[in-house]
C-alpha cells in the first residue's frame, strides 16, 4: 500500500529527526539534572514518588510517572534514560510538517519539519533525560490540535484540546503559555462568536482544573533560586542559546535565510504565508517575553533550556522563511542541507562529546566503579570540597546499580526519608569509626586543581590517620576516583 505524502512526510521527517537525536545519545556522561531523573523514576517506588512530589519537584511530577512507566521495559543507561527525549523530538518535528501544511506548501511544511530535527537546541534536547524534548511535542501537538478545532469548530474537539492543555501544563508549566500564543492566533483568525466561548470555555475549564497543581508549583519556587537574574547576558541567551545552543555557524545562516527572505517580500510581489509565520511569532514571542517579564519584575525563572518549548516556532519561522527563497524544491533541499551542516560542529564537538554536559563525569566514574571495584568494599565520598555546578553526592543517584555493591560509609540520610531527590552525605570525619574495619575504600572527590588538592581535604586526612595507603589514582573531568588500601 502506498502512502500519501500527507502520512508519509511527517512519518519520514520524524523517524529521521528522532534518529538524528537518538544518535551518539549513549556517549555524553550523565549529569545533575539527569540523575534526579534516575533518583526519582528509577529508584524509588510510585508512593515514595507521590511523597517526594509533595515536597519537590511537583513540576516534573507527570514526567516522572512517564519515566517511571519507561524503566519498568527498559534499565536506566544513558541511551535508554534518553531515547524517550530522541523520540519526542521525532514527534514534534513530524508535528511541525502537519501544522505547516494546514497553511503552507509541501516545501515549507517539509523545510519546517527537517529545521526542527536538527535544531541544535532540538538535538540537545533529544540526549537530556529530562522533559524538554516532550514539551516540545506537546507544544506542537496541542498547536495542531487547536488550529483542527479552530477550522472544524466541533464541541468534542475542543474538550480534546481542553483535556490536552491540562495534561501539557502538567508535563511542564511553562506550557500554559501557549494559551496566550493560541489566544493571540484566535484574535487575527477572527473566528464566530461560538467559536470563542467553546474555546473560552474549554481553556477556562482546564485552567481551573489546574489551579492545585499551580499552587503545588508555586510553592516549590524555592528549587530554582539558582537562576540568575535578568542581566546583560540575557539578550545572549535569548537570541542565540536558547534555539542555537552555542551554535555560531547555526545561528548566522539562519540570520541570513531570514534577511534574505524579508528582502523578497520587500522587494518583490511575494507574500509570506502569513497565518503560519503569525502563529509562529505568537508562539515564540509571548512565552519569552512573559518569562523574562516575571523574570525582571517577581523573581529570576528564566533559563534557556526552560523554553524549548518553543523552539518548533523556530522551525516554522525558518520554513516560511526558506518557502519564499526556493522557487524550486531543489532551492530548499539546498538550503536546509546548508543548516544541517552548519550545525555539524556543534553536534559532534559539543553535544556529543563524553563531558558533554556541563563537564560532569558521573558515567565514568560508575564505569570504572563496575570494573575495578569488588563486592564488600567501602566508599568515601567527599561532599566537603566546592565542586560545581552540583554537590558531589548525586553522582551516585545517575547509575545506582554500579554503587549497591559497595559499603556507603558516607550515607547519611536516604532521600526517601526525606521526601528528597538525593541522599545526604556525611563528612569525611564522621566516617572514621566504620573506615577502620575496612580493607580497601574507593574515595570519590574532586580533581585536582591549582586551587584545591586531594591531599589537603578531610577526604584524605582521615584514612591516612588509619594507616590507608593510597595506591590508584583515576583522574577524569571534574571528579578524581583513589583506591586506598591497607
Amino acid at each position: 500500500m502506498r502512502l500519501r505524502p500527507a502520512v508519509l512526510d511527517p512519518l519520514v521527517v520524524g523517524v529521521l529527526a528522532a534518529a538524528v537525536s537518538l544518535a551518539g545519545a549513549a556517549r555524553p556522561s550523565f549529569w545533575y539534572d539527569e540523575a534526579a531523573t534516575i533518583s526519582a523514576s528509577y529508584s524509588r517506588s510510585l508512593p515514595a514518588l507521590w511523597q517526594m512530589l509533595g515536597n519537590v519537584d511537583a513540576v516534573h511530577g507527570l514526567y516522572y510517572l512517564v519515566m517511571h512507566g519507561w524503566f519498568q521495559l527498559f534499565p536506566p543507561t544513558e541511551f535508554w534514560s534518553r531515547a524517550p527525549s530522541g523520540l519526542a523530538v521525532g514527534a514534534a518535528a513530524a508535528g511541525v510538517v502537519v501544522l505547516a501544511k494546514q497553511f503552507s506548501s509541501r516545501t515549507v511544511a517539509v523545510s519546517a519539519g527537517v529545521i526542527c530535527g536538527i535544531l541544535p537546541r532540538s538535538t540537545w534536547a533529544g540526549i537530556e533525560a529530562r522533559p524538554y524534548a516532550m514539551t516540545m511535542a506537546a507544544a506542537v501537538w496541542l498547536t495542531v490540535l487547536f488550529v483542527h478545532a479552530l477550522r472544524r469548530d466541533d464541541a468534542r474537539i475542543w474538550v480534546a484540546y481542553g483535556v490536552a492543555f491540562a495534561v501539557s501544563t502538567l508535563l511542564d508549566i511553562y506550557l500554559a503559555l501557549m494559551l496566550l500564543a493560541h489566544i493571540t492566533f484566535l484574535c487575527l483568525y477572527r473566528p464566530g462568536r461560538k467559536t470563542v466561548l467553546r474555546f473560552g470555555v474549554a481553556a477556562g475549564l482546564a485552567t481551573l482544573a489546574l489551579g492545585p497543581f499551580v499552587r503545588e508549583a508555586f510553592g516549590q519556587v524555592h528549587q530554582i533560586v539558582w537562576i540568575a537574574p535578568v542581566g546583560r547576558r540575557t539578550l545572549e541567551d535569548v537570541a542565540i542559546q536558547q534555539y542555537f545552543e552555542r551554535s555560531p555557524p547555526f545561528t548566522i545562516v539562519s540570520v541570513l535565510v531570514v534577511a534574505t527572505a524579508v528582502a523578497v517580500w520587500l522587494f518583490t510581489s511575494a507574500s509570506p504565508d502569513r497565518q503560519l509565520l503569525a502563529l509562529a511569532a505568537a508562539w515564540l514571542i509571548l512565552p519569552t517575553s512573559v518569562i523574562l517579564l516575571w523574570s525582571t519584575v517577581v523573581n529570576p525563572i528564566y533559563t534557556p533550556r526552560y523554553l524549548c518549548f518553543t523552539a518548533p516556532a523556530v522551525a516554522l519561522a525558518l520554513g516560511v522563511c526558506i518557502g519564499a527563497l526556493a522557487v524550486k524544491p531543489w532551492l530548499a533541499v539546498a538550503v536546509v542541507s546548508v543548516l544541517a551542516v552548519a550545525a555539524v560542529p556543534n553536534y559532534l564537538l559539543v553535544q556529543r562529546g563524553p563531558y558533554a554536559k556541563y563537564g560532569m563525569d558521573y558515567s565514568q566514574v560508575a564505569d570504572l566503579i563496575t570494573a575495578k571495584a569488588a563486592a564488600g568494599d567501602c566508599l568515601l565520598v567527599n561532599d566537603t570540597v566546592t565542586f560545581m555546578p552540583a554537590p558531589m553526592r548525586p553522582l551516585l543517584a545517575a547509575r545506582p546499580d554500579a554503587y549497591r555493591k559497595l559499603v556507603d560509609l558516607s550515607l547519611w540520610q536516604r532521600a526517601t526519608d526525606l521526601n528528597d531527590v538525593f541522599d545526604t552525605n556525611l563528612i569525611p570525619e564522621a566516617t572514621a569509626g566504620p573506615l577502620s574495619d575496612c580493607r580497601v575504600v574507593w574515595i570519590i572527590t574532586q580533581a585536582d586543581t591549582s586551587d584545591q588538592r586531594f591531599s589537603d581535604t578531610p577526604a584524605y586526612a582521615v584514612p591516612n590517620s588509619l594507616g590507608f595507603r593510597f595506591v590508584d589514582r583515576w583522574s577524569f573531568h571534574l571528579v578524581q576516583v583513589i583506591k586506598a588500601t591497607k
